[in-house]
């Protein structure tokens, strides 16, 4: 592996637009010799975060990359403070001229969760080049990662609202028990939002447990949901998996925790198979109002032997789902509709 040296000779202030800066990004990964497990290692060692998933996908879009993420790519990679500086003026250089040209502020790219701890518990596989470094994680976990998305201006935030499925008007209509139960159920490629916060996607997110970071279902807004893209399995017998597809770490279906210090959790694993560990739940209508996602369903976890519903731990973005007893409030209810 070569060693890392800062920028290699690489002149950010040549780069006339987002394109060029993002395929000098690339070069300095590639002269780095790092693979994106060890540049999150590298920024975790210095109490920074830098989602593999996230930049990778910085490096696939040609979008201008936050400041913040650029910074601790950068440092990651070895550069001193200096080249780091050139590199924010390079990027506020073409930000600037680019809101000059159109009237208004360039895209940015996602931007760096300073709130979320580093990413210590990555799969073996994870998705990277042969001979990158391994790092040790629990058989058949399949940890997947998040990444976000910001969007600003009022336009933006209207897409954003439509593109989810979130009324531009209040007053949700109520639905009698017996018409919900008539909606069919949607399956394949799905958005779970909880009735409460229809603003928010059901998808994965870190907490601290037992002093090991972990990989769990927790609530999010939706446009940080993806990747992974959500699955509603059937799994027969009126029952589902709930599936998490990543394009770099493949799929995992949710599987409840049980021990002591997890117990309630629910964490993606890789095995999917029937038989398999995967959680298995039971998708039905719960009746009351419906939102824009139609008929609100609770997650019913089967084959557990107290009554057990998929429940939100608050209404706020990074609220954990957890298995607690069926109460059939609205922590327990959930809209459902195509992803």
């Amino acid at each position: 592996m070569r060693s890392t040296g800062g920028s290699g000779g690489l002149c950010p202030a040549a780069a006339g637009d987002a394109v060029a800066l993002v395929e000098l990004m690339q070069q300095l990964k590639e002269q780095s010799g790092l693979t994106y497990r060890q540049l999150e290692q590298r920024a975790a060692e210095r109490g920074e975060v830098l989602a593999r998933s996230t930049l990778a996908d910085v490096l696939r879009r040609r979008t201008l990359p936050r400041a913040e993420l650029l910074a601790v790519f950068l440092r990651a990679c070895g550069c001193a403070e200096d080249e780091v500086g050139a590199w924010l003026a390079a990027r506020q250089g073409i930000e600037e001229r680019a809101a000059a040209g159109a009237g208004e502020s360039s895209d940015a790219e996602e931007p760096l969760d300073a709130g979320e701890p580093p990413d210590a518990d990555a799969r073996p596989d994870g998705g990277e080049p042969a001979g990158a470094a391994a790092v040790p994680d629990t058989p058949r976990r399949n940890p997947f990662r998040s990444r976000r998305v910001l969007l600003s201006g009022a336009a933006a935030l209207v897409a954003l609202l439509l593109a989810v499925g979130i009324p531009l008007m209040t007053g949700d209509a109520a639905a009698p028990p017996e018409a919900a139960a008539k909606a069919p159920l949607p399956t394949g490629e799905v958005r779970i939002r909880p009735l409460r916060t229809p603003g928010l996607c059901l998808t994965d997110g870190r907490v601290l447990r037992e002093r090991r970071y972990r990989t769990v279902a927790m609530q999010r807004t939706c446009a940080e949901a993806v990747p992974p893209q959500t699955h509603l399995t059937a799994a027969g017998a009126g029952r589902h998996r709930i599936q998490w597809t990543h394009r770099d770490h493949g799929k995992g279906c949710l599987v409840l925790l049980r021990e002591s210090g997890l117990e309630g959790l629910l964490e993606p694993w890789d095995d999917c198979r029937a038989g398999g560990p995967a959680q298995l739940f039971r998708v039905e209508p719960a009746g009351g109002r419906t939102g824009a996602g139609g008929t609100a369903y609770r997650l019913r976890l089967s084959g557990e032997g107290a009554e057990r519903c998929v429940t939100l731990g608050g209404d706020e973005p990074g609220a954990t789902a957890l298995a607690r007893p069926c109460t059939g409030k609205d922590d327990q209810k959930f809209l459902i509709g195509p992803g």
